[in-house]
C-alpha cells in the first residue's frame, strides 16, 4: 500500500510535469489566435485548483509510451442537462471547468460535482458528464499517442447504470 501511494505521488508528478511541457509545444506549435483576453472565462489548473485524477493508468500510458504524445486543447460548452453519453478516451483528458457544472459518473456509477475552478482527468475508464442547470463552459487537454485519431469512443453503460 504503501509503494502504491508512493507510485501514485510518481505518476502525478510526472503528469503534472508531462501538461506543463505539453501546454509549452502545443503554444508553440499552433497558430496564432486572435482572442481578446476578456472573452477568456477565468480558470487555471495551477495553485489551488482541486483536480481529480480518476484513471492514473491513462497517464502512465501516455507517460511510458515510446513513440511520443500529441495534445489537443478543446474549449467547449454544453447545454443546460446536455450529456457526452457513455465514453471514453484513449488517452488521459484533463478538464478544467470555468463556467457552470458537470455531474462525472465513473464506471461505478459514483456521482461527483464540478463547478468553476474545479477539474478532473479521465481516460481509459468508462464515463458519462452531464451539465448542470446552467450549462457548462470548460476546458479539455487531451494527451494522445502519436496514432490515435479519435478523441473519444463511445461506450456502453456499466452494468451498474443499466438498473
Amino acid at each position: 500500500m504503501r509503494n502504491l501511494g508512493r507510485r501514485t505521488r510518481i505518476v502525478i508528478a510526472a503528469a503534472g510535469l508531462a501538461l506543463g511541457v505539453g501546454a509549452t509545444v502545443m503554444y508553440a506549435v499552433l497558430p496564432a489566435m486572435n482572442v481578446p483576453p476578456s472573452a477568456v472565462p477565468v480558470g487555471t489548473l495551477a495553485g489551488k485548483t482541486s483536480l481529480d485524477v480518476l484513471s492514473v493508468d491513462a497517464f502512465t500510458r501516455a507517460i511510458n509510451q515510446a513513440h511520443g504524445s500529441n495534445g489537443v486543447l478543446q474549449h467547449g460548452h454544453f447545454a443546460p442537462g446536455q450529456s457526452t453519453g457513455w465514453h471514453t478516451h484513449p488517452g488521459p483528458n484533463v478538464v478544467m471547468v470555468v463556467g457552470g457544472a458537470f455531474t462525472l459518473i465513473d464506471q461505478h456509477c459514483a456521482e461527483t460535482q464540478y463547478g468553476p475552478g474545479q477539474g478532473f482527468a479521465t481516460g481509459l475508464d468508462v464515463h458519462e458528464a452531464i451539465a448542470g442547470p446552467e450549462g457548462a463552459d470548460y476546458y479539455s487537454l487531451y494527451f494522445l499517442s502519436a496514432d490515435a485519431d479519435v478523441l473519444r469512443t463511445d461506450a456502453s453503460a456499466p452494468v451498474c447504470a443499466r438498473r
